[in-house]
This record gives C-alpha cells, structure tokens and sequence, in this order.
C-alpha cells in the first residue's frame, strides 16, 4: 500500500524575507538590551574602582601612607625605668615591675564594620573591661550646665563644684570628662536613664571611651596594663583575629613594697595629662615623655620627678603588612637610661615603730574619749628628726592611704571612701595640719623673754591658779585666765614654769608693759586672794611675733621636699582687724602665750623650731633626701644639710631652757611616763595640750595631745614630736608614743654600736 506523502507548503518569496527580517530584529533587540547592561556593568565597576582609588590618594593618602611605613620600619619609643627610691639603709620604698598590656592602634583597625566591631567585642569580654560614666562638655549647652550638674551630683553624691567646673572649664585631654568607673549593672541602668534625659551625658565601655578620647593622638591606646602574662600572649599570638592590637611586655608598673605607712612621704605616680605632656614639648624629641607616661604625684614622686623619670629610648621594627614585628635594626637602637635612685633619710624600721606607735596612742586615746562622751579621736603625727643636720628620720601621718591603689588604678567608690572619712587619710598633717601648738610653743617663748631681758633664770611668779585682768571700765571685774592647775604653783622661776608647764607663769612672759587706751594705769592683773595688783611686764605680741617668724621658722614653709606645705599663722593685730575686724586685746597676746588662740602651726614647724633648741641654736632646713645614684649605684649627688640660721639668742639662755626640758622629764609633767627609755636614756621633752572649742570656767571641749622630746640630752641624736588631734591631755597620751619611738631608735643604734 502506498504512503501517502505530506505536502510542503513554501512561504512566497515576500513573506520569507519579511519573517527572517522579523527573527534578526527580535535577535539584534535582544543582544543591544544585553550588551548595555554589560557595558553598564563595566562603567560602573571602573566607576567605583576609579572612585576608591581616588579616596585613597586623596582621602586617605596620609592613612596609608601611615601603614605602608609601618608595613616596612616602625619606630617603638622605649619607657625609661623609672629610679628607685630606698630608705638610708638601702631598704627598696619604691620600684618597678615589668607588666603586660594590650593597646590598640586606630589607624591599623579593620577597615570593615564588622570585623571592627568582631575585635571590640572580643576585646571587651577577654580584658574584661568596665563601663564607665562620661560627660561631653562640648553637647552640653549653656543654658543646661547647671542642671546637668545638679543631676550628675546627686546621682554620683559628690560636691556641685566637682560637676560643674569641668562643664564650664573643660580639660583638654579629649572630648570627655570622666566621672565614674567600674560601674555596677545597677549603677548602668540608672545612669543610662540619666544619659536619656540630659545632652552630653554618655554612658560608655572603656574601649569605647578610650577610643574616642585619645584617638587623634597618633599613639597607641592603652587598654589595659597589668595584664596577666598567658591572656596578653593569647592575643598576642593571634594578629589576624586582633588586627590593630599591640600586645608588649615593656610597660613598667610602680611598687610601693613598704607599705601604706610611707604614703605621705613617697606619694603615688599617676597617667600624664594633656596639659602636662604638652607643657613638656608635646610630640616633640625634647619632651622626655611619653604620651602614656606616669608622672609623680605628690610626696617624693612629685618633688623629685626630674631626677626619677629617667631618659626615654627607643628602637626600629621591621614588620610585615599584618604589623606583626620580624626584626629589629639593633644598630639604630637607643636603649633608655634610667632615672636616679633616690637615697632618702628615713629608717624605714623607725617609720614602721613609730607608725605602730603612734596607732596604739591614738587608740589608747579613743577609749578614753568613748568612756568621756568626747568625740571620736583617729588622726595623728609622729615625725624623728636628726637635730645635729635636720635629716628626717620618721614622718608619719595618720590615717594614712595606700599608694598602691592609686598608681595601679583607683577606683571612682574607693576613692570616694577615702574623700569621705572624717579623719583624712589622703592629707598629710605633718606638714599640712595647722594647730596650736599648745604648750609646746613655751620654751620657744622663754628663749626670747631671756634674750630681750624681760626675765631672767631668777624671775619669780605666782601662780595661785588663775589671774584676773580687770577692764578698763570695771577694776573688779575682767577676764579670768587659769592655769592648768587650779590649785597653783605657787612661787616659780623660768626652770620649773618650763617642767611644770605653768600658764600663770607664761602670761606674765607674753603680756606686755603697756597702757592700754584710755586707762589710768598700765596692763595689770590680780592674784586670788591678794588685793594687791601686777603689772605685766612680757614681751608683747610684736615681740612674740617677730621671734616666731625670724628665728624658729613660725608662719612659713620649712622647705621640706614636699610639696603644699602648710605656713601656720603668727597673728598680730593688723591680722585680725583684717580678717575678723576684731581690734587686738591683751587677751590675745594671754593666749598666744601659752600656745593657743588663733596662734597655729604645722607639727613640722614645731619640730623644726624645738630641734634648734636641742642642738644648742642652729635652725637646720628638713630634709628627707640624702643623695641621688645612677643604675650602677654611684653616687652623682649629696644633698648636705642646710643651715637656716643661727638662732640670735644666746647660749647660755638656750642652755637654760634645755635644763628646764630636762627638768620636765625628771621632776615635771612627764616625769614617770618614760617607761621604757627613762632608766637608760637622759630624755628631755616637753608636754603640751592646746585647748580649742567652747570654753566654760576655763575648761575647753577638745583638747590637742602634744609631746616632744630629745635625746640623749648631752648629744642629742633624735628629736621626737607626736601629735595625736583631739587626743586629750599630751602627759598621758602622747607622752607614751614618743617613749616607743626612742626605745626603737635607741634599740637599734645600741645594738649596731
């Protein structure tokens, strides 16, 4: 059977070449609308390289430029050790220890967010940094300083002023101010509501802080030092996860090994600031600086800074492009050269006696307050000094504060709680703490009534336990001025006014023989029971004064190597109309005489000035550095002692005042309470309790408990001083402390003779 066959159909010639027209059309669309998008593609790549490579010449060229040198050589300054400072028998007080830490570089961070953000989380969570409480001056505005401040005070409970100044005067550091650290999370939450409210208040990471705080200083941000050795090697062996992070071992953390008891004479080191690091060359080679450096901040630190800090050094890394080091150019090395070690006169085995001391004293001092209803005694002084060349053997002040914390990194709380205490710990009452002297001041006041004449080894006063000095008004009426023995004296001479500590005797040194206005007779007072009256015949406050300031140092700084030195005051009449607008009365000159009223000065003074007595009348300047030596222990600089004056007083006047001193210790107010040095040592000394506060029938609320001695009295090797504030009576509680300091010095120098 036959296929039957299909019939082709062929297209007019017309119509083929119009479909083929149509299918060429339909292609050539098809390949415009592809070749456009790909030629779009291509212009917008060469766009955006063209476009990057332009912010990078343009924009970024000094940023890269930054990495491409240190991709190649990078320069490390090198911190100078800082010197030690040792004790006169070499016992280390201050020195260094080599730490860990971990910094980061700006410029070598991750360009890209995310891997940023990755080495800020990581760095956080490892260092385990805190969060802290922040203000920027600069988005607070004028208007809302005020009000920010007082909310800023009230939630951190610290003074207006300690807000508001820097809102007004803002340091120069950064764009910051700090104000607290180490918050809680409770501290957080309610800080973060607080940031919320008022402009400028932030609530910050430390890495985020930092950062922005320090990071146009071209140097690395130091995170954290002291980081433990196995962390820092972690992120240290790790450069590809930590981009931008510097870990070394070349910081150099302070120690204060002796302890807290040397506070007040070390001091503390702390960061730099901008201003100080500016002031000293900025980033120049001069500046011996660097931008992370410490700096001494107070007592010997500060006072001696230029010899302790040292000279900076440095050295050239090769790197990689990751900045990871590959070697050194040893021959461009500079090592640093560190600074002196500072040989001070303290015997840190006398420091720590009489610290433990002077401790026992002012408890033995609160007991008896707590049993009087008087109210809470917990600050005192303690200071040895050598009275043959002014060299300060023992400076203690309590209570005291540990250095340590601050040169580590105090606490915003913890140094709050020191701010706090009513006793003070952070100030030094050695050389700071302005008292009356009490009557300690009475052998100072004899030497001068010796010298001016106005009496003599063989003057005679009677003390029936008061005076009273009539008015010009009122003849039987006046003033009443006791002594501390209402039951008297009776008749006494300059030795036994000295070792019995008579007032009677010492307002007749100090009131004057004068008129005063409007009265028909000179200054005078009556003795109970004798109807008869005396004339004053003392030196008077001008007098009183010019001995004072001129030859026992009152009412200026001694010139002891640390810094805010207290002056006193030596009143006078011009002062008090200046500041009281009161007129001067005998009154006044009555209480100066006996060491009180407003008459003040630094315990530092008062040994000074005692020490001038002790060693026959030359006034030396205190001095706690003995001499300076570089690393390989060679002396470079003796500090010698330093002649003030020579006292215009004359010896035989001074030697009589020492024999009253003694008399003190044999026969007088402190006879029997040398317990432990008495039977042994030949001690001269003198008691003093200077009255302050309300006064009743002559009888004062508070009372400060003074005592100072020297010894041996023939060659006197050591003078004590110990003040214990609102102690009480200085024959029963300072007395005790001044015996235990000299029975450890004299413990120690006899069994090294």
């Amino acid at each position: 059977m036959m296929r039957a066959h299909r019939r082709l159909e062929l297209a007019p010639p017309e119509a083929r070449r119009r479909i083929l027209i149509e299918e060429i059309g339909d292609e050539r669309r098809g390949m415009t609308r592809r070749t456009f998008l790909l030629r779009s593609m291509i212009i917008a790549g060469f766009g955006a390289v063209l476009a990057k490579l332009g912010k990078m010449q343009l924009l970024d060229a000094a940023r890269y430029q930054r990495r491409a040198a240190g991709n190649i050589i990078r320069f490390e300054a090198l911190p100078a050790p800082r010197g030690l400072i040792v004790d006169r028998n070499g016992v280390i007080l201050a020195q260094n220890r080599r730490a860990w830490s971990v910094s980061i570089v700006p410029d070598q961070l991750p360009d890209d967010p995310q891997q940023r953000a990755a080495v800020r989380d990581q760095l956080i969570r490892m260092l385990n940094l805190d969060t802290v409480l922040v203000v920027r001056p600069a988005a607070v505005p004028p208007e809302a300083r005020r009000p920010v401040a007082d909310a800023l005070s009230t939630a951190l409970n610290v003074p207006l002023g300690d807000v508001l100044g820097p809102l007004v005067s803002p340091p120069k550091d950064g764009p910051f101010v700090l104000l607290r650290e180490q918050l809680s999370p409770a501290e957080v939450a309610t800080f973060q509501s607080l940031a919320q409210q008022w402009p400028g208040v932030h609530v910050l990471n430390r890495y985020d802080y930092l950062l922005e705080q320090y990071a146009g200083s071209g140097s690395p941000i130091v995170l954290k030092r002291d980081v433990p050795r196995d962390l820092a090697l972690q992120i240290g062996a790790n450069p590809l996860s930590f981009p931008g992070v510097v870990v070394d071992d070349n910081t150099l953390m302070r120690q204060y090994p002796a302890g807290p008891i040397f506070a007040h004479v070390l001091g503390y080191v702390g960061p730099i600031t901008k201003e100080e690091y500016d002031a000293a060359g900025g980033d120049t080679a001069a500046n011996p600086y660097l931008p992370n450096a410490v700096v001494g901040r107070d007592g010997i630190e500060q006072a001696l800074e230029p010899y302790l800090r040292g000279t900076r050094g440095g050295r050239w890394l090769q790197t990689d492009a990751r900045g990871a080091v590959v070697s050194e150019l040893v021959d461009r090395r500079q090592d640093p050269v560190p600074g002196y070690t500072v040989v001070l006169t303290i015997d840190s085995a006398l420091q720590k006696a009489a610290a433990e001391a002077l401790q026992a004293g002012i408890a033995q001092s609160n007991d008896a307050a707590a049993k009087q209803g008087r109210s809470a005694v917990g600050s005192g002084v303690a200071i040895a000094l050598d009275p043959r060349s002014g060299e300060v053997l023992a400076l203690v002040s309590l209570p005291t504060y540990d250095n340590q914390r601050f040169a580590d990194g105090i606490s915003q709380a913890e140094y709050q709680r020191y701010l706090n205490d009513p006793f003070r710990p952070l100030f030094n009452y050695a050389v700071r703490g302005e008292f009356p002297p009490g009557s300690t001041v009475k052998p100072l006041l004899a030497c001068a009534a010796l010298q001016e004449g106005t009496i003599t080894a063989q003057t005679t006063f009677t003390c029936r336990g008061a005076i009273r000095v009539p008015t010009e008004w009122d003849e039987n009426g006046g003033n009443y001025y006791y002594c501390w023995l209402r039951s008297g004296h009776g008749p006494i001479t300059v030795l036994d006014g000295i070792a019995q500590s008579c007032n009677v005797f010492f307002y007749n040194v100090g009131a004057p023989n004068q008129q005063a206005e409007g009265a028909n007779t000179p200054l005078h007072y009556y003795i109970p029971g004798d109807p008869q009256p005396h004339f004053f015949s003392g030196l008077g406050i001008e007098r009183i004064g010019k001995y004072l300031r001129e030859q026992f140092g009152f009412g200026q700084p001694t010139g002891i190597e640390l810094g805010n030195e207290a002056s006193g005051l030596v009143p006078d009449p011009r002062w008090l109309f200046q500041e009281l607008r009161e007129y001067w009365s005998v009154g006044d000159t009555i209480n100066v005489s006996i060491g009180q009223g407003h008459l003040s000065c630094t315990p530092l003074q008062l040994a000074c000035a005692l020490a001038a007595i002790a060693n026959g009348g030359t006034y030396y300047r205190p001095r706690l550095v003995r001499e300076l030596r570089d690393a390989n222990g060679e002396t470079v600089r003796t500090f010698e002692p330093v002649v003030v004056r020579k006292l215009g007083i004359a010896p035989e006047h001074i030697q009589l005042v020492r024999q009253a001193m003694r008399r003190t210790v044999t026969d007088g107010t402190a006879k029997g309470k040398f317990v432990r040095t008495g039977d042994t040592i030949p001690i001269a000394g003198k008691t003093g309790t200077a009255e302050y506060g309300q006064s009743e029938n002559g009888k004062y609320t508070k009372q400060h408990a003074w005592f100072t001695a020297f010894a041996p009295y023939d060659a006197p090797e050591i003078l004590v001083l110990v003040l214990i504030r609102d102690g009480g009576e200085g024959a029963t509680f300072a007395v005790p402390v001044a015996d235990a300091i000299l029975a450890a010095y004299f413990h120690r120098t006899t069994a090294g003779r």
